[in-house]
């Protein structure tokens, strides 16, 4: 399960706690101002940007990893 979290910015300090075995990644920036929609792996503005990358990739136009 992914989940997405924004935090508003009110502090200068955030305190994560995690369970076991979960994996977070915590990105800090300068808030820019634009709308955000995310899906599974796809952070974008828009839904239907949400909806062209996710055909872009199940078209394969994100690249091949050779294993």
């Amino acid at each position: 399960m992914l989940n997405f979290v924004l935090f508003k910015n009110k502090s200068t300090h955030v305190n994560l706690k995690r369970k076991q075995g979960a994996t977070v990644l915590l990105h800090i920036g300068a808030s820019i101002q634009e709308p955000i929609a995310a899906q599974g792996p796809f952070v974008m503005h828009t839904q239907s940007e949400i909806n062209k990358a996710i055909q872009d990739y199940n078209m394969g136009k994100f690249g091949f990893i050779n294993e």
